[in-house]
């Protein structure tokens, strides 16, 4: 179900940016779906619909497309408002996706869910990790670095993801 609400997404976007691949539609559209699969210690149980903070890497392609996709899934009615914010502009990350590894923008990813684009970026607080597989987008989940943060990740997500305990070596 997660797979084809991710595709439906990410192709009913395709307008918004013809300079994006197809594999970088696929992650923001999975990047944007995790979100209702994750439970941040930060949120309050009285408000479990405070808003997010999303912090993106500086890429222009990326980052129009995903806010496209955000404006998408939030109409009519958003279930949780969703703020997202170039990584060198934001003050705080809930979620924080890296195209590249990070040089000094490792401040805010404390307490983030921190997403890396592929095995190829280094940072040592990931805790999802796209890779391909028989050229298919997969993700995996580093455990260690979850437990660590206080992140809760539905078994749901955990049933489609790669566990791992580390962070594999680039």
């Amino acid at each position: 179900m997660l797979l084809i609400l991710v595709l439906s997404i990410a192709f009913s976007a395709t307008s918004a940016d013809s300079t994006i691949s197809k594999l970088d539609k696929l992650k923001a559209a999975y990047l944007l779906n995790f979100i209702p699969f994750i439970e941040w210690p930060n949120t309050p149980e009285d408000k479990p619909l405070t808003p997010l903070y999303i912090c993106l890497q500086d890429s222009a392609p990326f980052d129009q497309f995903f806010r496209t996709l955000v404006n998408i899934k939030s109409e009519p009615k958003p279930k949780r408002e969703l703020y997202v914010a170039r990584l060198s502009d934001a003050t705080h990350c809930d979620l924080t996706y890296f195209h590249r590894s990070p040089s000094g923008e490792n401040s805010l990813v404390e307490g983030s869910v921190v997403v890396l684009s592929s095995a190829q970026v280094s940072q040592k607080d990931a805790t999802i990790i796209f890779y391909l597989d028989n050229e298919k987008l997969r993700f995996e989940i580093v455990m260690s670095n979850i437990k660590r943060s206080g992140i809760t990740i539905s078994s749901e997500l955990l049933k489609i993801a790669k566990i791992t305990q580390r962070i594999p070596e680039a």
